[in-house]
């Protein structure tokens, strides 16, 4: 009894001081690793000047607001040795100082731990259902895409309890940050709504007898959860537009048409699906759809694409020579090129091919059966030692980053090892991330015997929701460790709201 009763006071006291003890795991990360950098896909969004791969292809919002502290660190360094200040030019080309490059991380780390802490608060009323959150809160990483979902969660849960305008305000902002930190997010926007359908469909379905006084209240709580929908969807449709009148100024300020960036992500895809393919079947699919295809340039975008190991470089140049020969205006090239690889990528689709279909589901559940925890720390720094690959094979382009250490050849391997022998990173592997999903699963269920069906189902349409932004990743992408982690992040966050909902009573 004495050690219960010790481990409760322990737990009470983590709930009553969340961040503090949200914050050890970063601080252990930022002390124990130095920073750690994604190849060309974090040049592009925080060392390229401002153009179309940091406006169109990849969210503008995260790609400028993360410069900011590279400024910040070049006016500590001008303070402490006496130079002038430097002028703040974020869509310029960076070259960040060894200072600048820590205090990204350091700013990603504690806005992870703030959006891990609001959600706590929002998931749980007692220190003890508090403390047990943060201890299920066993992993952390400083993914800005991660801290928008967490934070997006959070907002959604004060929507749910307050329903006042302020709350819908925090959550339009936070969908607004989860997009714009990556495009595929949008599919977030269907969380809330499905949340509140759900509860409304049941009420308006359920056949359960009604108290006398009860009568008139029954529809008004329908008719507010219809308003609570249409406002949900509206605020879902403030944000995405929002999103993209950003980068329509952006990508006009640098002379270039609005368009999707999403041909070449695709067109990885159709690459992977391809390759399962034995060589005959490949290159009679590619000729069926080049035959049937009217445009001349969009059938050497469909025969570019069947090319084994083809780049994005080259799938350009091959588009861009085609236009160039048709006589297109050479301003307009980069728009054209973009447009016309997408419309070929979605040729491939349009096939719906079962070798393609087979591709996606089989990436769908290997995210689901074969990654846990520890994969999805260990990515982190097996994406840096590509990294420090591609900086010896065109040092040039890694000029800006001289100052990044970790990407040193002998450094990145070094880091790997480090990191698979890190208990704390690699905690819970190899325990795959179905068993988390059945564990929320399981919890949901006894919530709904304990008459918290409405909570349950908040925790379960966030699974539902991460299941359909995962299978939109595969839909889009071949399969990546990385494209997962959204899978654990909901994961743990719906355990969090069915933890906060179990033990608020406690």
């Amino acid at each position: 009894m004495a050690i219960a009763s010790g481990a409760r006071k322990i737990v009470e006291i983590i709930g009553r001081h969340p961040a503090l003890y949200l914050a050890l795991p970063s601080l252990y990360l930022l002390l124990a690793y130095p920073p750690l950098w994604k190849d060309v896909d974090s040049l592009a969004q925080l060392i390229w000047a401002k153009g179309p791969e940091n406006i169109l292809h990849f969210p503008p919002l995260y790609c400028f607001t993360g410069r900011i502290p590279f400024w910040v660190g070049d006016c500590i360094q001008a303070l402490l040795t006496g130079r002038p200040l430097p002028q703040m030019n974020l869509s310029a080309g960076q070259n960040p100082s060894a200072l600048g490059i820590e205090l990204l991380i350091v700013v990603q780390h504690a806005t992870f731990v703030g959006a891990s802490s609001l959600l706590v608060r929002a998931a749980a009323k007692t220190a003890m259902s508090r403390g047990l959150i943060v201890l299920s809160f066993a992993a952390a990483s400083e993914a800005p895409s991660v801290t928008a979902i967490i934070f997006l969660t959070a907002c959604g849960l004060f929507v749910l309890r307050k329903n006042d305008w302020r709350a819908w305000t925090l959550y339009t902002i936070a969908l607004f940050l989860a997009i714009g930190t990556r495009h595929i997010n949008i599919v977030l926007a269907l969380w809330l709504p499905i949340a509140l359908s759900g509860v409304l469909f049941w009420r308006i379905l359920a056949r359960q007898p009604i108290k006398q006084e009860s009568v008139q209240l029954r529809p008004r709580a329908t008719l507010l959860l219809a308003m609570q929908v249409s406002v949900a969807l509206f605020c879902g449709a403030v944000a995405i537009l929002a999103d993209e009148m950003v980068a329509r100024i952006m990508i006009a300020q640098v002379g270039q048409e609005y368009r999707s960036g999403a041909g070449y992500t695709l067109t990885d895809r159709i690459g992977a699906f391809l390759n399962r393919l034995p060589e005959s079947e490949r290159t009679s699919l590619v000729q069926r759809l080049v035959t049937s295809e009217n445009d001349p340039v969009v059938r050497v975008a469909i025969a570019a694409a069947g090319k084994p190991g083809i780049s994005h470089s080259e799938m350009g140049g091959i588009v861009r020579n085609a236009l160039r020969q048709q006589g297109a205006p050479e301003q307009s090239l980069s728009a054209r090129t973009d447009t016309i690889v997408l419309r070929a990528a979605l040729t491939y689709f349009k096939t719906f091919h079962p070798r393609l279909l087979s591709t996606i589901f089989s990436d769908f559940l290997h995210g689901y059966v074969r990654e846990d925890n520890g994969k999805l720390s260990l990515n982190r720094f097996l994406q840096n030692r590509s990294t420090a690959r591609s900086s010896l094979i065109d040092p040039a382009s890694w000029e800006p980053m001289k100052q990044l250490r970790s990407i040193d050849y002998p450094e990145a391997f070094e880091l790997v090892d480090r990191a698979e022998a890190d208990i704390y990173l690699m905690l819970w592997g190899p325990i795959p991330l179905i068993v988390l999903i059945l564990i929320d699963i399981g919890v949901a269920a006894l919530l709904v015997r304990r008459g918290k069906g409405v909570t349950a189902w908040y925790a379960g349409s966030l699974l539902v929701t991460s299941v359909l932004l995962y299978l939109a990743n595969c839909v889009c992408a071949y399969f990546n460790d990385r494209y997962a982690l959204p899978t654990l992040v909901c994961g743990v966050v719906a355990l969090a709201i069915e933890l906060g909902s179990w033990l608020e009573a406690v």
